[in-house]
């Protein structure tokens, strides 16, 4: 398990993982940015760490680092990103310092102590042209001009103090390439430690050994054995046979445990090798019917109501139709499907109604949905909440993922299971090789996903902006992958790190590609965009990006309360 936090609460753990998991992940990707940005001679004012008021401020070299007290997201401020160059202005009174007969202090405050106070009547502290940076001052007898040093300083209010931002310490003064690398760095860098956290689990982990049939682990009992307990398959069984079929290795097992989707069954038997004794094993499997959400996986332990037959669920993670509308008694886990009824939904959203039948067993519920696409579906079910069963009229309607949006996103459409899997080994290449499988498979699953959001299959969207998460969704599942142990952690924070990365990169303004978009202009056309509206689209879509971020935000709320 993870961490040595014994006697913790799991939600004081979830927390700090969920701030150290993001903070990494930032820290990484702003890093990336960062470091390229000074290699390049950009000056950087500000490297901050989450979003809100600053908690803790320190200023190093150049830089002032910073962090905040949200902790999500962060921002290098790079000099020359702003519209205006310069804090101040012709006509502006202002006091300056003087050192070797340059400005190195511009003092924006009033009745504050400087060798020189007065009006400003011209002003340049960008020096583009490479003309010299200056300002004009009227001190009350006579207008001085002053050239100001490129490392001067503005005193600003609150006793905050931020240099100036010379042309050639500015992001825009830099080449393309350089530009490029300073934007491209923050995603590629999220990338590099996705690759590096999947090298560390496929390290710790190992790969599975295929050539064996011996079982490597057992996913909790099965609770479905027909024997005794004595028959309850163990770490290190020796798998022989499998429904009179012999198996000799893991590749075998997994053939013959496919079988069972195309017979419709969940009944396996065993002839196991158990400290040199072979014994035969009869149990039901676990069943998952991925496209709807049900399943008979972690079933609690519980009497049958007097006169209800039917199906007891597990762990549900059901699709309502209408997620308002779920009904004053919405089916939990634990409850008794007693009967069904399966609609077909047309590509013109048209339904071909289906009968009302009696839930009898698991390979029933496999026949039907295992040729299903896409299907409302409702139930008939005792509700232990109500008391009582819950009528098909009175339920509200399920329906199933289609086919389309289960092989985009590579999961299986009924899963049968035994709850075994094989011994691992470590293999350095074959470890190596499984990292940056993990690494491919998550970068392209953003992009199917991105697929689906944006064009609906078969002309009914499956995937929606109310399938996103924010981070309250983000720190759900970081609860979840807590308790799971600290492996399928780093896991899951490759995964989000790339996310992040690959969402970076999409060409959107006020996002780091839609920035690398405006740097593509400029490499065609050889004309650079206008500051000014650059600045104006980034903003508004960044705006737009809050919005949906707040609208993210109040639906995983939404789906916490309703739990």
């Amino acid at each position: 398990m993870i961490l040595a936090l014994t006697g913790v609460p799991l939600v004081i753990v979830s927390i700090i993982a969920f701030i150290l998991v993001l903070g990494v992940i930032i820290i990484i990707h702003e890093g990336g940015h960062f470091f390229f940005a000074r290699r390049a001679g950009i000056l950087c004012h500000e490297f901050s760490i989450g979003m809100g008021p600053a908690i803790y401020k320190r200023k190093f070299k150049e830089t002032t680092f910073c962090i905040r007290a949200i902790p999500i997201g962060g921002y290098v401020s790079m000099a020359g990103e702003e519209v205006s160059n310069e804090l101040i202005k012709v006509g502006d009174t202002i006091g300056v310092n003087i050192l070797d007969h340059k400005i190195s202090e511009i003092i924006t405050i009033e009745d504050t102590d400087a060798m020189i106070r007065g009006e400003v009547v011209d002003v340049d502290l960008y020096g583009q042209e490479g003309n010299p940076l200056y300002i004009t001052i009227n001190d009350g007898f006579q207008n001085q001009y002053y050239e100001v040093l490129e490392d001067a300083y503005y005193t600003l209010k609150k006793g905050e103090k931020m240099q100036i931002t010379p042309y050639n310490r500015s992001f825009e003064s830099k080449s393309i390439l350089q530009r490029f690398l300073t934007l491209f760095a923050g995603p590629f860098m999220n990338f590099i430690l996705a690759i590096l956290l999947y090298l560390i689990v496929s390290f710790a982990t190992g790969v599975p050994n295929n050539a064996s049939s011996k079982i490597g682990s057992i996913a909790g009992s099965n609770s479905y054995l027909i024997q005794n307990e004595e028959s309850i398959l163990k770490s290190g069984d020796e798998i022989k046979e499998i429904n009179g079929v012999i198996v000799t290795d893991w590749n075998d097992v997994s053939k013959e445990l496919d079988k069972l989707l195309e017979n419709n069954s969940t009944f396996v038997q065993m002839k196991i090798l158990r400290e040199g004794v072979e014994q035969t094993i009869d149990l039901n499997c676990y069943t998952y019917i991925t496209s709807l959400g049900i399943s008979d996986i972690q079933v609690e332990e519980k009497d049958m109501p007097e006169g209800i037959n039917g199906l007891t669920l597990g762990n549900i993670a059901l699709r309502y139709l209408n997620d308002k509308n779920k009904g004053n008694y919405p089916i939990e886990k634990g409850d008794i499907i007693t009967k069904i009824k399966v609609d077909k939904v047309n590509k013109d959203k048209t339904i071909e109604p289906g009968e009302v039948i009696a839930v009898e067993s698991w390979n029933q519920m496999i026949e039907i949905f295992k040729n299903a696409d896409v299907v409302n579906v409702k139930f008939e079910y005792y509700s232990y909440k109500k008391g009582g069963i819950v009528s098909i009229d009175e339920c509200a309607t399920l329906q199933t993922y289609g086919d389309e949006v289960l092989n985009n996103q590579r999961i299986e459409k009924i899963q049968i299971r035994v709850g075994m899997s094989p011994t691992m080994h470590f293999k350095f290449f074959e470890c190596i090789g499984e990292a940056f499988k993990d690494f491919w498979q998550d970068f392209t699953l953003i992009f199917r996903t991105l697929a689906l959001l944006i064009a609906p299959t078969k002309g009914i969207r499956q995937v929606g902006v109310n399938d996103l998460s924010s981070f309250v969704g983000i720190f759900g599942l970081i609860q979840t992958f807590v308790a799971s142990g600290i492996l399928s952690l780093l896991a899951f924070m490759a995964m989000l790190s790339v996310n992040i990365g690959v969402m970076n990169l999409l060409p959107i303004p006020a996002l780091d590609g839609g920035r690398i978009v405006f740097l593509g202009y400029e490499l065609v056309t050889r004309k650079k965009a206008s500051k000014k509206v650059e600045n104006i689209v980034n903003n508004v879509f960044f705006i737009l990006l809050m919005i949906l971020f707040v609208y993210v935000t109040y639906n995983d709320i939404i789906r916490l309360i309703r739990k």
